[in-house]
């Protein structure tokens, strides 16, 4: 008994301090632009160190044998954040500071990935990956369920951190045949991948069991110009998940960052487009783009548009033009500006997102 109280306080102590520092990078990727950028790294800089000494807490000999599995995970999960975080060293010795700061920030979502599987078997874990409001949504392991176990959780189809054109995929513990379950669509910013930008939406989509497609583009990056060859590609993935789940068809949300959000509107506004509702974040537009829209897909298409006032990619006046222009084509607009919000995209409104996306009819 002593024994294994001693290995609860070793987990606790390695657990606990890997939270605080990935609710620090959360933070630091909602706020991150060019004024904010020396009190984010020196915020992370004290991070790095707090990791560096609850590292300690990994030596092998401190855990019990049968634990070893749950301490690989851990390190695992250490060793992409401190080593991400090394990048904070180029910082004023760079011609752009805020690159060295992105990369820092980059190991995040792998760092969820490492932890993601613990989840079922730690309060702490499982509360992490929850939206705030619902943090009393109860546990459920995976390997102790009868039915469709291997189905559940995360999952990434030729979709490879060097692959394009794959998706990577979230279905609810608790998914049921018997349900029919809302689909989110994710798309990227440009260069992005899907297997990282899942983790974006992957508290939001567990927390409300939604079905959460993140696919990666087929180019660089969205067929924003040129020939589109990633509707198609959006197209095929959703058939292929029809044929494994049991989804809502008419709830079918297609949202994106950046260049994802610039091709949400180019791919979900076609007569031919699958998707129920609209939500780009962050986008860009032009108004040319409305007169290549037939009148009927516009007429009364749910779209929720998304922008910070100090973006300083592109400017809070193209959020406010595209609201104007699908309002006055007969959209159904639902326009958000966010004060404090930069060119980076905001998890944290992705509950806001879900209610509208739910309440509202298409």
């Amino acid at each position: 008994m002593a024994q294994e109280r001693q290995f609860e306080d070793v987990l606790l102590n390695v657990i606990e301090p890997l939270l605080v520092g990935l609710r620090v990078f959360e933070r630091s990727s909602r706020y991150l632009g060019p004024g904010t950028m020396e009190s984010i790294c020196h915020e992370m800089l004290t991070t790095r160190q707090n990791l560096r000494d609850a590292s300690g807490n990994l030596r092998e000999a401190d855990w019990l044998p049968e634990a070893q599995p749950i301490r690989d995970l851990v390190s695992e999960a250490y060793r992409v954040a401190l080593r991400s975080l090394e990048s904070l060293d180029e910082v004023g010795k760079s011609t752009n500071d805020m690159m060295p700061i992105y990369r820092a920030l980059g190991a995040r979502s792998r760092v969820y990935e490492a932890l993601y599987p613990l989840a079922g078997h730690f309060s702490l874990i499982h509360r992490f990956f929850l939206d705030e409001r619902k943090q009393d949504k109860p546990r459920i392991r995976l390997e102790n369920d009868e039915q469709s176990a291997g189905l559940r959780g995360v999952h990434h189809i030729d979709n490879d951190r060097k692959q394009r054109g794959g998706f990577s995929l979230y279905i609810p513990e608790t998914y049921s045949d018997e349900k029919a379950y809302p689909v989110v669509f994710a798309l990227h910013g440009g260069s992005g991948h899907g297997s990282t930008y899942l983790w974006s939406w992957l508290r939001t989509a567990r927390t409300e069991e939604l079905v959460l497609v993140s696919p990666t583009s087929v180019g660089g990056t969205w067929a924003i110009m040129g020939p589109d060859q990633d509707s198609p590609n959006l197209q095929r993935i959703l058939a292929s998940i029809r044929n494994i789940v049991n989804i809502d068809d008419t709830q079918l949300l297609l949202t994106g960052m950046s260049d994802g959000g610039t091709f949400t509107y180019v791919s979900g506004c076609t007569d031919d487009s699958p998707f129920t509702h609209l939500a780009p974040c962050s986008a860009s537009f032009h108004p040319m783009l409305i007169e290549m829209m037939s009148k009927e897909r516009l007429r009364n298409l749910p779209i929720c548009i998304t922008h910070g006032a100090l973006d300083w990619m592109f400017t809070v006046d193209i959020a406010q033009t595209a609201e104007y222009s699908f309002s006055a084509a007969g959209a159904s607009v639902f326009y958000r500006e966010i004060a404090d919000l930069a060119h980076t995209y905001p998890e944290d409104l992705n509950p806001g997102l879900v209610d509208w996306f739910l309440q509202q009819e298409s």
